[in-house]
């Protein structure tokens, strides 16, 4: 927008936007003492020479006779500007670009630039590349069907003389576990039959919090995968914490735990307090906690406790009482509930927010997941639950990484990050109103601005796909502190019936799929359409990966087509565990 802090201050109208101003300024200041330019300068002050000193414009526009631009859609206003002073004089400027692949707005990428092209410049010639060479006839036509529908789109039809090929394929699963082990299903089958290779295989998703189920269903089918530009669910640092916390409060004795939180959120105990009270825990035998406590006290006479200034001790001394608070009260609380109570204590929400403003909301959506994960303990017993919580998310996070030694993996990948990509086969996961089309550009309506790039992001998705297209749904998914129930999305609505079928080759259901159907979300007839038929009987011998062997004492089938299995360990007593987590294989009687 070429604000400078100057007009930036006088156009606030907020005190978010008063201390931004503020920040701007100084910023700015710190830049000119240092004779040093940020990323945007490399546009902003081009654009600032160009027009301060038009004889310096017109020196680089005959200097430049062609002035090729590639991917339009994805250009701010300042680019625009550019172009079009490099272009003043000899007008031979040429864009490519696509309006319907313009899913950049969030970092300033304006889609007028493209569509006014012809109003700003009324004598160009414009050519439409409207044949596809990389879609299957049904993946492409499925793929028209949805973007043909945006609003102030420039008509283009899109065509190959590539075969039919499959249909697309849609699936709806009861919960976001089962449409992960779907996937990890269908990616084996795929690739034992020798149809795709796994590195021709990516999942899609439009969030990042998406992929811890379909990460979850990987490992358990094992499937190598890697994680493009992102972070694998267990090792994203927000999840990170609040596990430390949760493991903390099972076990005082965990130093590495101790030493991660005790300054999250940031509380004033420096690195070097932190390590001399976990040195003086290993010397004396005794807990990090215990030993924070002796050096809040300040007048221990032991040598290993460490002596701290009274600023520090008073910082320690608030970490332990929320702490001991929380610990009293686990006893009492589900996992679920005792992660709450954590989240609640320390604020986590708004340390997110006020240290990493640009990615707190997506840092947000993993914490959530994250509650997803524990809310499936709820039904353990309260003595038990968070150290089968705690034991399970452990086996799952210390496995090694399957996609880091192995270029031959399935690809993990955001939507944003698949543009410019493509693979023979694509899933793309969480085809529901809330995730795609996200919430905020529901939230937007009547505004349809925003409505109209998530379906562009969709279209994007669905033309990443060569020869296969998976398009997968949950009809409950737990999502910002929940489970909800969404709807299908709205743009499976339009595409046409002949384009799909479900997996097997049936007939799409028509129910589902009608606008009426994606109003009305058929509760009724989805909550007596899956139900999981037990694994086990009373008396069948198990074998857990920790527990050993047990004797199955009962078997109840869970939503999403979960199952607790209440099993008789012969040296860990009696347990409940989820299938899904716990893997239970049956052991034949000797």
């Amino acid at each position: 927008e070429q604000r400078g802090p100057e007009q930036f201050q006088r156009q606030a109208d907020s005190y978010y936007e008063e201390i931004v101003s503020r920040v701007y300024t100084k910023y700015e200041a710190a830049l000119r003492r240092a004779g040093a330019v940020d990323f945007d300068d490399l546009l902003g002050r081009t654009l600032e020479l160009f027009d301060g000193f038009p004889e310096v414009a017109e020196r680089y526009a005959e200097r430049y006779l062609h002035v090729l631009v590639d991917e339009f859609q994805d250009t701010n206003l300042v680019q625009f500007r550019l172009a079009r002073i490099l272009a003043g004089s000899h007008r031979n400027l040429t864009v490519v670009g696509d309006p319907d692949q313009s899913i950049y707005s969030w970092r300033a990428a304006d889609i007028r630039n493209i569509l006014n092209f012809e109003q700003d410049f009324p004598d160009a010639t414009t050519v439409l590349l409207e044949q596809n060479y990389r879609s299957t006839g049904h993946i492409l036509r499925a793929a028209h069907a949805v973007i043909e529908r945006a609003e102030g789109r420039p008509e283009k039809n899109l065509w190959t003389t590539n075969p039919d090929g499959s249909k697309v394929v849609e699936f709806e699963a009861d919960f976001s576990e089962e449409e992960g082990l779907f996937i990890a299903s269908e990616v084996n089958r795929l690739v034992r039959s020798g149809q795709v290779k796994p590195a021709g295989i990516a999942v899609m998703y439009r969030t990042n919090a998406q992929s811890r189920a379909i990460e979850e269903a990987f490992l358990a089918r094992g499937v190598r995968y890697r994680i493009v530009g992102g972070t694998r669910f267990y090792d994203r640092a927000e999840v990170r914490d609040l596990l430390a916390y949760l493991r903390l409060i099972h076990n005082e004795y965990d130093t590495v735990a101790f030493r991660r939180v005790v300054n999250v959120p940031t509380r004033g105990i420096g690195e070097k307090t932190a390590g001399d009270v976990v040195a003086g825990a290993a010397e004396l035998g005794l807990s990090p906690i215990a030993v924070a406590h002796r050096a809040a006290r300040g007048n221990d006479e032991a040598t290993a406790i460490p002596r701290l200034p009274l600023r520090s001790r008073q910082a320690l001394a608030l970490f332990l009482d929320l702490m001991d608070t929380i610990t009293r009260e686990r006893e009492h609380l589900s996992v679920a509930d005792l992660l709450d109570r954590v989240l609640s204590r320390i604020n986590y929400k708004e340390y997110l927010e006020k240290h990493d403003r640009d990615h707190a909301e997506t840092r947000w959506e993993n914490v959530q997941e994250l509650r997803a994960v524990a809310a499936q303990y709820d039904e353990v017993e309260r003595e038990a639950s968070l150290a089968a919580f705690l034991e399970e998310v452990a086996l799952v996070s210390d496995i090694d990484d399957p996609g880091a030694e192995a270029p031959d993996a399935v690809t993990l990948i955001t939507l944003h990050a698949a543009k410019g990509l493509e693979y023979p086969v694509v899933f793309i996961a969480g085809l529901e109103e809330g995730l795609l089309p996200h919430f905020r550009a529901i939230e937007a309506m009547p505004d349809r601005t925003q409505m109209e790039e998530e379906r562009r992001i969709c279209y994007v998705g669905m033309t990443r796909a060569r020869d296969r297209l998976y398009l997968t749904r949950a009809r409950r998914r737990f999502m910002y502190g929940s489970v909800r129930a969404h709807p299908a999305s709205r743009f499976l609505a339009d595409i046409p019936d002949e384009e799909v079928t479900a997996p097997g080759g049936e007939a799409r259901r028509g129910d589902t799929m009608s606008p009426r159907g994606l109003r009305a979300a058929a509760a009724a007839r989805r909550e007596g359409e899956f139900e999981a038929q037990p694994s086990f009987a009373p008396g069948d011998r198990v074998r857990h990966g920790t527990f050993g062997v047990g004797v199955v004492v009962a078997c109840v089938a869970q939503a999403g087509g979960d199952q607790q299995v209440t099993v008789a360990f012969p040296d860990q007593g009696v347990k409940k565990l989820l299938q899904s987590f716990a893997r239970l294989e049956s052991v034949s009687h000797e």
